[in-house]
């Protein structure tokens, strides 16, 4: 290759073109002829072209002057004008690396930065943005962070960090307070407002969690799945009070599953009736699909027993045309304690006031049942009765007390004729027709009271009540002992 001087190929270029403004000129090492498009063309397929290697940049650079650094190793280019210099770095050489579609900073000491900044760089990467005096950025250093500095004051937008332990955590921020948060492991929360899942975006939540099925299937929209053994659940907290909905595996029965809403964090056992906290159940009972036990709703059951103070240890004695309050003695249940037992005797005379009675503890409508069985028995004598005086009846009523202390009779049972109508003679009485029972749902406010009271106009001396076994009936067929009970159960 022949080496030229500079004054050389000044000489030889003006020769060339003749004039520098009419033509555009081309330095090649081959036949080409220069773009029109270009003032000068530097062709070549095999060599390169040097622009000037300095050491520092020039003192007073012209705008849009290149050099190559020798002390950083990289191009610069002036961006402003030969008063006010503003040099730009055009390559970082090895910093940048590529592999297929991606790049890299391959020196892992540098930073990389989108945006300018003169504050010291911390984080490995950088987004800024520019605000009215302040600067907006995001950064990343095994954790993410996106910032709001354009505002009042320096606010967090969102961030993802190491939450300790090796566990991530994000968080979405409002006015610098996290409104969601995503663990990893741990609790996360979702405080932003309400959510709308499978709900368009064209409308807003209408509940905190608001749950759209668009496909119209027939599938359930909100799932809990126990895959193990154990119960499956939901549960409601009001202030003071938790409540429990869910399946319970029922151990009793093997493989059943039942249905029960429980006053209380936990569900309960099943087929626990005396579990205080079982409000509802839906369960099988010998072999009977669907049983629904509303628990505690069935409140008392009281029954008259055997007493020593009963003539000839008879049951109570019923004064003759006189409304009385049957004395129930004994209990086989009282779930919530509203049964008064008319203990210790004598028994109520005539007229009342009522010994045994329930008082409600809840408002609702009770379904009462009650019967009681009298027999022909002269108390003073102890013989049987065989012609009443009269031809005369029996009867029972449910007796209501409300809560401004009014007692009156609320429903009236059987009224059951107790002798012959005609013929008065010895053994014309009707003995098996004097077990009067009465039924009907009573509507009771928290403290009101429910009576049992029976009637007879069949033996003046009175007529007691039969509570112990029926000897005279057959052997072979019962001789079970007669109810004087009364049951009481909410409906609602």
């Amino acid at each position: 290759m022949k080496k030229f001087g500079l004054l050389s190929i000044v000489i030889a270029f003006f020769l060339l073109t003749g004039t520098i403004n009419a033509q555009n000129t081309c330095i090649s090492d081959a036949s080409y002829t220069a773009d029109a498009s270009a003032v000068l063309d530097v062709y070549s397929t095999s060599l390169g072209m040097l622009v000037p290697r300095l050491s520092s940049a020039p003192s007073t650079p012209a705008n849009g002057l290149l050099y190559y650094s020798t002390s950083s190793n990289s191009f610069f280019y002036n961006a402003g004008t030969s008063g006010t210099p503003s040099w730009t770095e055009l390559s970082y050489g090895s910093l940048w690396s590529r592999s297929g579609t991606d790049t890299y900073l391959s020196n892992t000491g540098d930073n990389a930065v989108i945006g300018t900044n003169t504050n010291p760089l911390a984080y490995k990467f950088y987004v800024h943005q520019a605000g009215p005096g302040v600067i907006s950025n995001s950064r990343v250093d095994g954790q993410l962070e996106i910032w709001d500095f354009t505002g009042v004051g320096n606010l967090m937008l969102a961030d993802i960090n190491d939450n300790g332990g090796a566990n991530g955590i994000m968080q979405l921020y409002s006015g610098g307070n996290a409104g969601i948060r995503l663990l990893a492991n741990g609790n996360s929360y979702l405080n932003g407002g309400w959510i709308g899942i499978g709900v368009p975006m064209a409308f807003a939540p209408s509940t905190n969690v608001h749950l759209f099925d668009n496909f119209g299937n027939i599938m359930p929209q909100f799932l809990i799945d126990q895959p193990g053994a154990g119960n499956a659940s939901v549960g409601y907290a009001i202030p003071g009070r938790n409540y429990a909905v869910g399946l319970v595996q029922d151990l009793q029965q093997g493989t059943d599953n039942n249905y029960k809403i429980c006053d209380g964090p936990m569900l309960t056992p099943p087929l626990n009736y005396l579990d205080l906290s079982t409000m509802m159940e839906i369960h099988n009972e010998n072999a009977q699909p669907g049983i629904i036990d509303f628990n505690h709703q069935s409140r008392a059951r009281a029954w008259q027993g055997q007493n020593p103070n009963a003539p000839l240890g008879l049951g109570q004695v019923i004064p003759f045309n006189i409304w009385t309050p049957v004395d129930f003695d004994n209990i086989s249940y009282d779930e919530h304690g509203e049964f008064t037992l008319a203990t210790p005797p004598p028994y109520s005379g005539g007229g009342g006031p009522a010994a045994a009675f329930f008082t409600a503890t809840e408002e609702g409508y009770y379904q009462v049942n009650s019967r009681c069985d009298f027999r022909l028995i002269d108390p003073d004598q102890g013989g049987e009765i065989t012609n009443p005086y009269q031809y005369g009846y029996v009867s029972i009523a449910i007796i209501k007390t409300d809560n401004t202390g009014v007692t009156f009779m609320y429903a009236q049972g059987n009224k059951l004729q107790g002798a012959d109508n005609n013929t008065m003679g010895e053994f014309t009485d009707l003995p098996n027709n004097i077990a009067p029972n009465v039924s009907d749902v009573v509507y009771l406010k928290q403290g009101e009271q429910i009576e049992i009271w029976v009637y007879q106009n069949l033996w003046g001396m009175g007529l007691p009540l039969w509570i112990g076994p029926n000897l005279e009936a057959p052997a072979n067929i019962h001789r079970t002992p007669s109810q004087v009970y009364v049951s009481i159960h909410k409906s609602s």
